[in-house]
């Protein structure tokens, strides 16, 4: 019993030794916390007509650009031809480049660095042996994509590849159009991205509808190229 007393006793001490806040309130009144602070919000994808959006791929994070950019889509490539209609190529690469490699290419860059070493092609863009010539100059690993099927494109993807395509008339361009196939979406799908397009570049597509769009005209190894680090 005297056990139980000491230690109620000793309880109490130790309670009231303990430090507390003092509100002074007045009658009727209340106290009012602050509330949460919000979350932040998500940055935005589109700025002022600047892009910024990294996307995922089979080899790493890619840093997406898209030649209609307001910082350069009326850079004229090769002097003459705006790269808001002519930069895919340039800007395909840029992205890689500057994803991949310790350098940093915009697509203005690129276009230049691609018009300085004869890639360039007046009033049709951009070379096709610049894909691979390009990725290799800066130290990718770049060679002709050969195997046509949707399991092809899956495995090449699986086996720390992406694949650069040069798409015929269809759902991307009614000309010529380079994308890229980033990764695996889903069993029959993947992810690109499109240097004209954001819509596309957020959305799923069917590998076997890419595979029946491809250009037929393709030169240098083409119409897909494999790329890795």
């Amino acid at each position: 019993m005297k056990k139980k007393i000491i230690y109620g006793v000793l309880i109490l001490a130790l309670l009231l030794c303990m430090p507390f806040t003092r509100f002074d309130l007045a009658p009727g009144s209340s106290i009012t916390l602050p509330e949460a602070a919000p979350d932040p919000e998500a940055s935005p994808i589109i700025t002022d007509g600047c892009y910024s959006l990294p996307l995922k791929s089979s080899i790493g994070i890619l840093t997406y650009y898209n030649q209609s950019d307001s910082r350069w889509a009326d850079y004229l490539y090769g002097g003459q031809d705006p790269m808001h209609t002519y930069g895919c190529g340039p800007t395909a690469l840029a992205m890689i480049v500057s994803s991949f490699t310790p350098h940093t290419y915009t697509p203005p860059d690129m276009a230049a660095w691609a018009a300085e070493h004869n890639y360039w092609s007046a009033g049709h863009g951009t070379k096709h042996n610049f894909i691979p010539e390009c990725a290799a100059a800066f130290g990718l690993n770049a060679s002709p994509f050969t195997d046509y099927t949707v399991e092809g494109v899956l495995s090449e993807l699986s086996g720390g590849h992406i694949l650069v395509a040069l798409m015929g008339s269809g759902h991307f361009t009614s000309g010529g159009h380079f994308i890229i196939i980033t990764g695996r979406w889903s069993e029959n799908q993947v992810s690109i991205a499109d240097p004209a397009n954001l819509e596309n570049t957020q959305s799923p597509w069917d590998i076997q509808m890419i595979l029946d769009e491809l250009s037929a005209g393709a030169q240098a190894g083409g119409p897909v190229w494999s790329i890795a680090p």
